[in-house]
């Protein structure tokens, strides 16, 4: 049998309608009929990318499925999986790993040896088949049930959240009371990590975007102050956070757009003793040494996320904790979808709906 997928078939073309087989579960695998996957601008990203550049075409083969935020309904399991039940809805963990490498071993499954290319990993929509498509195939081990949750709510939940729970969780130690966190870019991730900190601490919040409309949505979810920030500039929103710190500077900086120019804000803002993470992939850099960073801060660049992370990410959605506002579009709309990504008119994340419910 076949099924309907959208490929990234050629590196800087748009992806492509194609019938593709139907994928038959191992003993050890989950067929998920999909319900709903997000679009990422890194899905933009990957589809613009000339053959042979990096980060994208230069570490991973061409002719795959996109899509790499993926929710459905339990469709058929193999015969070694016994806690799943067909209908039962899920949601798919991104980041593949192979169970036995150093790193999964040792908890960080999100560093997999078997699955690195070069700087970045083959996931799932990056390299690796994923959900952009009327069925997606997965492990057992990387699937996780939501009971009665919404798959169209909670697929934006498997990167774009969990990727910001996972940077936030690398500093939230950090936050006592009387802390501040800068988090910088308030876009798909950036909103969820706004709530992340809220959340977890006590620390005062402050949020950077060069969108006032971004800015708005971050005081909504939990944002104290909000600093409009001009792109080519960092001085005077470094001022705005130097005052509203009263001189301390920010013990925790999230940067969910690694431009040259946030990397340069981050490191004004930086206290001694504090913690600049990268999320952003814009390929800025940053120069650093005596007097240009806080003494003693750590920088670090945060990569994907855990099945752990991913867990208790979609507690907290269970739980009503947390804000996901989506635009919809069909299975045939999803050029449109990356279009309107593309062109910023997005209000929410855009989530590809296929038809149908529980099996």
């Amino acid at each position: 049998m076949s099924m309907k997928a959208f490929k990234l078939v050629k590196w800087g073309q748009p992806g492509q309608y194609l019938e593709v087989p139907k994928p038959s579960p191992g003993p050890g695998d989950v067929l998920i009929r999909m319900k709903a996957a997000g679009l990422c601008r890194s899905d933009l990203d990957m589809v613009d990318s000339q053959p042979g550049s990096g980060p994208y075409a230069d570490s991973l083969e061409e002719n795959y499925i996109l899509g790499h935020e993926n929710a459905g309904y339990v469709a058929e399991v193999g015969s070694a999986v016994r806690d799943l039940q067909v209908g039962e809805a899920v949601v798919v963990h991104h980041m593949r790993h192979c169970g036995n490498c150093e790193y999964c071993t040792d908890g960080a499954e999100h560093h997999c040896e078997a699955y690195r290319r070069n700087a970045i990993s083959a996931t799932r929509g990056c390299g690796v088949d994923g959900g952009l498509a009327e069925y997606l195939l997965a492990p057992r081990t990387e699937v996780i049930s939501i009971g009665r949750g919404d798959p169209v709510m909670y697929a934006p939940l498997t990167d774009a959240a969990v990727t910001a729970y996972h940077a936030v969780q690398t500093v939230i130690q950090r936050l006592k009371p009387g802390t501040s966190a800068v988090l910088i870019g308030i876009g798909g991730l950036g909103t969820y990590g706004v709530q992340f900190v809220k959340l977890l601490s006590s620390a005062q919040i402050i949020a950077v975007d060069v969108a006032q409309d971004r800015l708005e949505i971050a005081k909504q979810v939990g944002a104290d102050h909000v600093i409009l920030s001009d792109h080519t500039d960092a001085g005077p929103a470094a001022k705005q956070v130097m005052s509203l710190t009263r001189g301390r500077g920010a013990d925790a900086i999230v940067d969910f757009v690694g431009s040259s120019s946030t990397l340069k804000l981050a490191a004004k803002i930086s206290r001694p003793r504090g913690r600049v993470v990268l999320v952003g992939m814009q390929g800025g850099t940053l120069e650093v040494g005596w007097g240009l960073i806080g003494t003693n801060c750590e920088f670090a660049i945060s990569l994907g996320s855990t099945r752990q992370d991913l867990r208790e990410v979609c507690s907290l959605m269970g739980q009503g904790k947390l804000r996901v506002d989506v635009q919809r579009f069909s299975f045939d709309e999803v050029q449109k979808g990356y279009d309107e990504l593309r062109a910023g008119n997005l209000a929410g994340r855009a989530v590809v709906v296929f038809p149908g419910e529980a099996v």
